[in-house]
This record gives structure tokens, sequence and C-alpha cells, in this order.
């Protein structure tokens, strides 16, 4: 069951990358200012998930705070889709973010 809980947060992670890139890229006003938007929204999840969850961090959190972490992280994942016109990505993508969550926590693999 591991490589189950494991796999699926590992494609959650990569599509929480597209996700807020795909945002912040259409937030944008158009040409290179719309791909600095995507590029820094990337960089900025890429740099908070590096810090408080990565396995191997020194200051990753633990216990419900980990949890709440990436129960928040899903959901901007999830409400990135949604503000970037994939309203059913974004509904697929919290029912798993939210199978993946409890499926971890009963597993006691975060």
């Amino acid at each position: 069951m591991p490589f189950l809980v494991h796999s699926l947060a590992f494609g959650l992670e990569a599509v929480l990358l597209y996700a807020v890139g795909r945002a912040g890229h259409a937030l944008g006003p158009g040409g290179a200012v719309s791909w600095l938007l995507a590029a820094l929204a990337v960089g900025t999840a890429i740099a908070l998930w590096g810090v408080f969850a990565a396995p191997k961090s020194a200051r990753r959190l633990t216990g419900a705070a980990l949890v709440l972490f990436k129960l928040a992280a899903f959901a901007a994942g999830a409400a990135a889709l949604a503000a970037s016109g994939l309203p059913k990505a974004a509904a697929l993508y919290a029912l798993l973010a939210a199978f993946y969550l409890a499926l971890a926590l009963r597993e006691d693999a975060l």
C-alpha cells in the first residue's frame, strides 16, 4: 500500500505545480509577464513544499500541521485549476487529494 500512497502523492504534487503555473499564466496580461507569473507561482510552490513538506527538510512539519499544509496546498491546486478554466479537473483533483490524505493518514504514510 505505501507504493500507492507515494505514487498518488507524487502525481498530486506534479499536478499542483502544473495548476499553479497554468493559473499564473492565465492571470497575467499575456506575453513575457504571463510566463514570469507562471514561473513565480511554480517557484513559490516548490519552495514552500521543499521547506514544509519535503521528507528530508530540516523544517518539515509534522502531525496535524503537515496534514493542514498539504490540505491547503492541494486546495490551492484545485482552486488554480478552476481559476484557469478547468472546473472538472479541479473537482477530480480535489477528490483525489481527499482520497490521498485519508489513505496516507490511515497508513501513517504522510
